[in-house]
């Protein structure tokens, strides 16, 4: 009985069912869709030249140096009061040190004959260099006591 059974313990694994993968169509290649033809596309390894780089440079008129300015909740931001007009000046150049360049030699902006510091009761300041528009009302009263002394001074 013993003999049986060890019998029967060895000769188990042995009677395992092996499969061998089929692997012939397995690594063919295949088309898009199974279309068996040609898909359309065509791979050109020449480079295309890059378009040119457009560049803008937006110069913001400042009119006093930065201040802590308060809203009427308590909150503050840092910023320097600008005019609402901008000047714009685009540049195409071949790569971005050409940009830079053409940047740095641009004739200094001018600054309008009548500035507007206020419209439609909202002021602009410029914070970390991008322009934000701030609602009179929200300023404390001294800031905007320095907002119309300021807007007096101005040429009309």
């Amino acid at each position: 009985m013993k003999a049986w059974l060890i019998l029967l313990a060895v000769a188990s694994p042995l009677s395992a069912q092996v499969v061998l993968p089929a692997t012939g169509k397995k690594f063919d290649t295949r088309t898009i869709n199974g279309s068996g033809g040609n898909t359309g596309v065509s791979v050109n390894n020449t480079a295309q030249p890059a378009p040119p780089t457009k560049t803008k440079l937006t110069s913001y008129f400042r009119l006093g140096d930065p201040r802590q300015w308060k809203s009427t909740d308590g909150r503050s931001l840092l910023g320097t009061i600008i005019i609402f007009e901008e000047s714009v000046i685009e540049f195409d150049a071949a790569n971005p040190a050409a940009a830079r360049e053409a940047v740095n030699k641009a004739p200094p902006p001018k600054m309008p004959d009548k500035p507007t510091l206020i419209r439609e009761g909202k002021i602009r300041l410029l914070v970390s260099q991008k322009p934000v528009e701030v609602p009179l009302d929200r300023l404390s009263d001294e800031d905007r006591k320095y907002v119309e002394d300021l807007n007096a001074r101005l040429p009309k």
